[in-house]
């Protein structure tokens, strides 16, 4: 009965979206911005999150370090502490390895963040 919820639910927020797709039949003038604008702007954010993002994976590692190495007397703060470096050095790893990758596939593909400079137009009905 459980499995049901979960599949109906799921069902359910799914087909929440069926209007969002009708509305992207709308006519989008794409060389004024549009989509193309949005991504570039998404992307322009993105660079500045991440080095943000790893920048606080570096601080809780060191936090980690400095929690293990202050409490030496004290077993359960110096794992606290084992934990602290290991989710950091987790977090550190993944998102540079997910940052490179990226990277790697914007190369290898041609693709760059700025927007594209000649945007295909979206042909209407007259």
């Amino acid at each position: 009965m459980n499995k049901i919820k979960v599949l109906l639910g799921s069902l359910l927020g799914g087909l929440s979206f069926v209007p969002a797709l009708a509305f992207a039949q709308q006519n989008f003038n794409l060389s004024n911005g549009g989509i193309s604008g949005v991504l570039v702007n998404i992307s322009a954010i993105l660079t500045y999150v991440v080095p943000i993002l790893i920048a606080l994976a570096i601080i809780v590692f060191l936090w980690g370090v400095l929690k293990f190495i202050l409490s030496a007397g004290n077993d359960e703060k110096r794992t606290e502490g084992k934990n602290f470096m290991i989710y950091g050095i987790i977090g550190i790893v993944v998102m540079v390895s997910i940052w490179g990758i990226v990277g790697f596939v914007q190369r290898s593909t041609g693709i760059n963040n700025a927007a594209p400079a000649q945007v295909p137009s979206i042909p209407t009905a007259r």
